[in-house]
Protein backbone atom coordinates (compact mmCIF):
# COMPACT_ATOMS: atom_id res chain seq x y z
CA UNK A 1 0.00 0.00 0.00
CA UNK A 2 1.81 3.34 -0.91
CA UNK A 3 0.06 5.89 1.35
CA UNK A 4 2.09 9.06 -0.08
CA UNK A 5 1.87 8.95 -3.13
CA UNK A 6 -1.48 11.33 -3.43
CA UNK A 7 0.12 13.85 -1.44
CA UNK A 8 2.86 13.59 -3.72
CA UNK A 9 0.73 13.75 -6.54
CA UNK A 10 -0.67 16.86 -5.07
CA UNK A 11 2.03 18.92 -4.20
CA UNK A 12 3.79 18.26 -8.39
CA UNK A 13 0.67 18.78 -9.86
CA UNK A 14 0.93 22.43 -10.08
CA UNK A 15 3.81 22.16 -13.21
CA UNK A 16 1.46 20.03 -15.47
CA UNK A 17 -1.81 22.44 -14.90
CA UNK A 18 0.04 25.42 -15.31
CA UNK A 19 1.48 23.81 -18.59
CA UNK A 20 -1.62 22.91 -19.59
CA UNK A 21 -3.23 26.63 -19.45
CA UNK A 22 -0.49 27.77 -21.63
CA UNK A 23 -1.21 24.72 -24.55
CA UNK A 24 -4.76 26.10 -24.13
CA UNK A 25 -3.81 30.10 -24.56
CA UNK A 26 -1.24 29.49 -27.26
CA UNK A 27 -3.48 27.52 -29.27
CA UNK A 28 -6.94 29.80 -28.41
CA UNK A 29 -5.42 33.11 -28.94
CA UNK A 30 -3.22 35.19 -30.81
CA UNK A 31 -3.25 38.49 -29.30
CA UNK A 32 0.44 39.23 -28.22
CA UNK A 33 -0.46 40.54 -24.65
CA UNK A 34 -2.04 36.71 -24.27
CA UNK A 35 1.64 35.20 -25.89
CA UNK A 36 3.74 37.32 -23.24
CA UNK A 37 1.30 36.29 -20.31
CA UNK A 38 1.23 32.23 -21.50
CA UNK A 39 5.31 33.49 -21.40
CA UNK A 40 5.02 34.17 -18.21
CA UNK A 41 2.42 31.15 -16.81
CA UNK A 42 4.80 28.69 -18.73
CA UNK A 43 7.94 29.99 -16.61
CA UNK A 44 5.79 29.46 -13.25
CA UNK A 45 4.85 25.81 -14.43
CA UNK A 46 8.54 25.16 -15.60
CA UNK A 47 10.07 26.54 -12.29
CA UNK A 48 7.33 24.35 -9.89
CA UNK A 49 8.91 21.11 -11.91
CA UNK A 50 12.57 21.90 -11.92
CA UNK A 51 12.62 22.86 -8.16
CA UNK A 52 11.94 19.52 -7.49
CA UNK A 53 14.64 17.74 -9.87
CA UNK A 54 16.12 15.99 -6.74
CA UNK A 55 13.10 14.17 -6.20
CA UNK A 56 13.36 12.40 -9.68
CA UNK A 57 16.60 11.61 -10.30
CA UNK A 58 16.99 9.98 -6.79
CA UNK A 59 15.61 6.70 -5.49
CA UNK A 60 14.83 8.17 -2.57
CA UNK A 61 12.87 11.14 -3.50
CA UNK A 62 15.96 13.31 -1.96
CA UNK A 63 14.71 16.97 -2.69
CA UNK A 64 18.32 18.19 -1.48
CA UNK A 65 20.13 15.70 -3.55
CA UNK A 66 23.61 17.39 -3.52
CA UNK A 67 23.87 18.16 -7.54
CA UNK A 68 20.23 19.35 -7.62
CA UNK A 69 21.33 22.70 -8.32
CA UNK A 70 24.09 22.41 -10.91
CA UNK A 71 21.37 20.07 -12.38
CA UNK A 72 18.55 22.75 -12.31
CA UNK A 73 21.20 25.25 -13.46
CA UNK A 74 22.76 23.54 -16.38
CA UNK A 75 19.14 22.55 -17.93
CA UNK A 76 18.59 26.51 -17.84
CA UNK A 77 21.94 27.06 -19.89
CA UNK A 78 20.80 24.14 -22.46
CA UNK A 79 17.68 25.78 -22.59
CA UNK A 80 19.14 28.83 -23.11
CA UNK A 81 21.65 28.02 -26.16
CA UNK A 82 19.32 26.26 -27.96
CA UNK A 83 16.66 29.33 -27.55
CA UNK A 84 19.87 31.37 -29.08
CA UNK A 85 20.38 28.55 -31.74
CA UNK A 86 17.06 28.63 -33.28
CA UNK A 87 15.91 32.75 -32.62
CA UNK A 88 19.14 34.38 -32.12
CA UNK A 89 20.30 37.30 -33.50
CA UNK A 90 23.13 35.53 -35.39
CA UNK A 91 20.29 33.38 -37.38
CA UNK A 92 19.77 34.54 -40.45
CA UNK A 93 15.67 34.47 -41.41
CA UNK A 94 14.67 32.58 -44.74
CA UNK A 95 12.47 35.30 -46.83
CA UNK A 96 9.23 33.37 -45.99
CA UNK A 97 10.38 33.10 -42.08
CA UNK A 98 10.88 37.28 -41.92
CA UNK A 99 7.51 37.72 -43.67
CA UNK A 100 5.56 35.69 -41.24
CA UNK A 101 7.30 37.23 -38.17
CA UNK A 102 6.48 40.57 -39.79
CA UNK A 103 2.80 39.98 -39.82
CA UNK A 104 2.81 38.38 -36.84
CA UNK A 105 3.97 41.92 -35.43
CA UNK A 106 1.70 43.43 -37.66
CA UNK A 107 -1.07 41.77 -36.30
CA UNK A 108 -0.54 42.98 -32.93
CA UNK A 109 -0.70 46.31 -33.84
CA UNK A 110 -4.40 46.55 -35.70
CA UNK A 111 -6.09 49.97 -35.20
CA UNK A 112 -3.91 51.43 -33.12
CA UNK A 113 -0.87 53.74 -33.56
CA UNK A 114 2.15 51.53 -33.82
CA UNK A 115 5.19 51.87 -31.53
CA UNK A 116 8.51 53.01 -32.97
CA UNK A 117 10.59 50.21 -32.05
CA UNK A 118 8.11 47.57 -33.21
CA UNK A 119 8.08 49.94 -36.96
CA UNK A 120 11.80 49.31 -37.05
CA UNK A 121 11.31 45.82 -36.47
CA UNK A 122 9.06 45.00 -38.82
CA UNK A 123 10.83 47.56 -41.21
CA UNK A 124 14.08 45.42 -40.94
CA UNK A 125 12.24 42.11 -41.32
CA UNK A 126 10.22 43.66 -44.66
CA UNK A 127 13.38 43.90 -46.14
CA UNK A 128 14.28 40.67 -45.66
CA UNK A 129 11.92 39.14 -46.73
CA UNK A 130 10.69 38.95 -50.54
CA UNK A 131 9.60 42.23 -52.17
CA UNK A 132 7.47 40.33 -55.00
CA UNK A 133 5.40 38.56 -52.80
CA UNK A 134 1.94 40.05 -52.16
CA UNK A 135 1.78 39.75 -48.97
CA UNK A 136 5.23 41.98 -48.59
CA UNK A 137 3.51 44.55 -50.43
CA UNK A 138 0.39 44.57 -48.83
CA UNK A 139 2.65 44.95 -45.31
CA UNK A 140 4.33 47.29 -46.83
CA UNK A 141 1.43 49.56 -47.89
CA UNK A 142 -0.40 48.52 -44.46
CA UNK A 143 2.67 49.71 -42.70
CA UNK A 144 3.03 52.94 -44.03
CA UNK A 145 -0.07 53.73 -43.41
CA UNK A 146 -0.02 53.09 -39.43
CA UNK A 147 -0.03 56.34 -37.50
CA UNK A 148 3.17 56.01 -35.20
CA UNK A 149 3.02 55.91 -31.34
CA UNK A 150 3.54 59.15 -29.64
CA UNK A 151 7.10 58.22 -28.16
CA UNK A 152 7.84 59.09 -23.97
CA UNK A 153 10.83 59.85 -22.41
CA UNK A 154 10.77 56.28 -20.29
CA UNK A 155 12.69 56.04 -17.31
CA UNK A 156 14.77 53.27 -18.97
CA UNK A 157 15.55 55.94 -21.64
CA UNK A 158 16.97 58.57 -19.46
CA UNK A 159 19.56 55.92 -17.66
CA UNK A 160 20.66 54.76 -20.73
CA UNK A 161 21.43 58.15 -21.88
CA UNK A 162 22.92 58.82 -18.89
CA UNK A 163 25.03 55.71 -19.22
CA UNK A 164 26.30 56.04 -22.44
CA UNK A 165 27.26 60.01 -21.54
CA UNK A 166 29.27 58.67 -18.79
CA UNK A 167 30.98 56.07 -20.52
CA UNK A 168 31.85 58.26 -23.28
CA UNK A 169 33.34 60.30 -20.66
CA UNK A 170 34.96 58.10 -19.46
CA UNK A 171 36.62 55.58 -22.13
CA UNK A 172 37.73 59.82 -23.11
CA UNK A 173 40.49 60.40 -20.80
CA UNK A 174 43.82 59.12 -21.06
CA UNK A 175 43.82 56.47 -19.27
CA UNK A 176 40.78 54.62 -19.45
CA UNK A 177 42.32 52.07 -21.37
CA UNK A 178 44.56 51.24 -18.60
CA UNK A 179 42.28 51.72 -15.99
CA UNK A 180 39.79 48.77 -17.90
CA UNK A 181 43.01 46.60 -17.99
CA UNK A 182 43.97 46.66 -14.14
CA UNK A 183 40.29 46.02 -13.66
CA UNK A 184 39.75 43.09 -16.08
CA UNK A 185 43.36 41.37 -15.40
CA UNK A 186 42.44 41.72 -11.27
CA UNK A 187 39.16 40.24 -12.12
CA UNK A 188 40.35 37.26 -13.35
CA UNK A 189 43.22 36.95 -11.34
CA UNK A 190 40.98 36.89 -8.29
CA UNK A 191 38.57 34.05 -9.86
CA UNK A 192 42.17 31.68 -10.37
CA UNK A 193 43.06 32.31 -6.83
CA UNK A 194 39.89 31.43 -5.41
CA UNK A 195 39.60 28.81 -7.31
CA UNK A 196 42.88 27.54 -6.75
CA UNK A 197 42.14 27.99 -3.03
CA UNK A 198 39.18 25.72 -3.66
CA UNK A 199 41.30 22.78 -4.72
CA UNK A 200 43.94 23.25 -2.47
CA UNK A 201 41.42 22.98 0.48
CA UNK A 202 39.88 19.72 -0.55
CA UNK A 203 41.04 16.82 0.71
CA UNK A 204 42.00 14.51 -2.21
CA UNK A 205 41.93 11.50 -0.27
CA UNK A 206 38.27 11.91 1.44
CA UNK A 207 36.61 13.36 -1.28
CA UNK A 208 34.61 11.40 -3.52
CA UNK A 209 35.59 11.18 -7.58
CA UNK A 210 32.66 13.09 -8.71
CA UNK A 211 33.87 15.92 -6.27
CA UNK A 212 37.29 15.45 -7.38
CA UNK A 213 36.06 15.72 -11.18
CA UNK A 214 34.02 18.65 -10.80
CA UNK A 215 36.41 20.90 -9.01
CA UNK A 216 39.40 19.71 -11.84
CA UNK A 217 36.74 20.88 -14.19
CA UNK A 218 36.25 23.79 -12.40
CA UNK A 219 40.29 25.00 -12.23
CA UNK A 220 40.13 23.89 -15.70
CA UNK A 221 37.45 26.06 -17.32
CA UNK A 222 38.43 28.96 -15.27
CA UNK A 223 41.42 29.17 -16.30
CA UNK A 224 40.37 28.58 -19.98
CA UNK A 225 38.48 31.60 -19.03
CA UNK A 226 41.12 33.49 -17.83
CA UNK A 227 43.08 32.63 -20.93
CA UNK A 228 39.98 34.46 -23.07
CA UNK A 229 40.70 37.32 -21.07
CA UNK A 230 44.25 37.52 -21.24
CA UNK A 231 43.88 37.86 -25.02
CA UNK A 232 41.61 40.61 -24.70
CA UNK A 233 43.83 42.26 -22.63
CA UNK A 234 46.80 42.11 -25.63
CA UNK A 235 44.38 42.96 -27.33
CA UNK A 236 42.85 46.64 -26.08
CA UNK A 237 45.90 48.50 -27.15
CA UNK A 238 44.90 48.25 -30.73
CA UNK A 239 41.31 47.97 -30.57
CA UNK A 240 38.47 48.06 -27.79
CA UNK A 241 36.03 46.47 -29.60
CA UNK A 242 38.03 43.08 -30.14
CA UNK A 243 39.54 43.17 -26.31
CA UNK A 244 35.90 43.76 -25.07
CA UNK A 245 34.78 40.48 -27.41
CA UNK A 246 37.47 38.71 -25.93
CA UNK A 247 36.71 39.60 -22.20
CA UNK A 248 33.20 38.16 -23.22
CA UNK A 249 33.94 35.08 -24.35
CA UNK A 250 36.10 34.43 -20.79
CA UNK A 251 33.07 35.45 -18.93
CA UNK A 252 30.54 32.84 -20.95
CA UNK A 253 32.99 30.05 -20.24
CA UNK A 254 32.89 30.99 -16.62
CA UNK A 255 29.44 31.59 -16.77
CA UNK A 256 28.10 28.49 -18.63
CA UNK A 257 30.80 26.07 -17.94
CA UNK A 258 32.34 26.81 -14.45
CA UNK A 259 29.46 27.90 -12.79
CA UNK A 260 28.03 24.33 -13.25
CA UNK A 261 30.87 22.71 -10.99
CA UNK A 262 30.78 25.98 -8.71
CA UNK A 263 27.12 24.85 -8.19
CA UNK A 264 27.50 20.90 -7.92
CA UNK A 265 30.63 22.07 -4.91
CA UNK A 266 29.79 25.20 -3.51
CA UNK A 267 25.82 24.87 -4.40
CA UNK A 268 23.53 28.46 -3.32
CA UNK A 269 26.97 29.93 -1.98
CA UNK A 270 27.89 30.30 -5.48
CA UNK A 271 25.01 32.48 -6.77
CA UNK A 272 27.55 35.57 -5.57
CA UNK A 273 29.85 34.51 -7.94
CA UNK A 274 27.03 34.22 -10.97
CA UNK A 275 25.70 37.63 -9.91
CA UNK A 276 28.67 38.97 -9.88
CA UNK A 277 30.04 37.29 -13.51
CA UNK A 278 26.57 38.15 -15.12
CA UNK A 279 26.63 42.91 -13.74
CA UNK A 280 30.65 42.23 -15.74
CA UNK A 281 28.66 40.61 -18.75
CA UNK A 282 26.55 42.89 -18.72
CA UNK A 283 28.56 45.79 -18.38
CA UNK A 284 30.81 45.10 -20.90
CA UNK A 285 28.07 44.07 -23.29
CA UNK A 286 27.27 48.18 -22.72
CA UNK A 287 30.43 49.08 -23.42
CA UNK A 288 30.68 46.82 -26.89
CA UNK A 289 27.27 48.89 -27.96
CA UNK A 290 29.19 52.10 -27.67
CA UNK A 291 32.33 50.86 -29.43
CA UNK A 292 30.60 49.65 -31.93
CA UNK A 293 28.27 52.44 -32.57
CA UNK A 294 31.64 54.98 -32.26
CA UNK A 295 33.28 52.74 -35.13
CA UNK A 296 33.84 54.44 -38.44
CA UNK A 297 31.59 52.77 -41.58
CA UNK A 298 33.68 51.85 -44.17
CA UNK A 299 33.07 54.11 -47.10
CA UNK A 300 32.51 52.03 -50.28
CA UNK A 301 35.35 52.74 -52.67
CA UNK A 302 35.53 54.54 -55.95
CA UNK A 303 36.42 53.22 -59.49
CA UNK A 304 39.04 54.39 -61.19
CA UNK A 305 36.88 55.61 -63.69
CA UNK A 306 34.27 57.66 -61.44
Amino acid sequence: MIRGLPGRLTRNAEGPLLLESILVSAVTYLDRPVGHLAAVIAGLGFGTFIDEIGKFVTSDNNYFYRPAIALIYGVFIVAFLVGRTLAGEQRRLSATEALANALTLLAGNLDRPIEPDDRARIVRLLELADPSAAATRFAVSYLAGLPVATTHDSVVGRINRRLTNAYEKLMANAWADEAVTVGVVAYAAVAVVGVAVVVASTPVERAPETATMATAAQLISTIAGAACIGVGVIRLRGSRHSAYHWFMRGLLVWILITQVFVFYSSQLAGLGGLIVDLIAYGSLRFALARETLARPRPQPSMSAGA
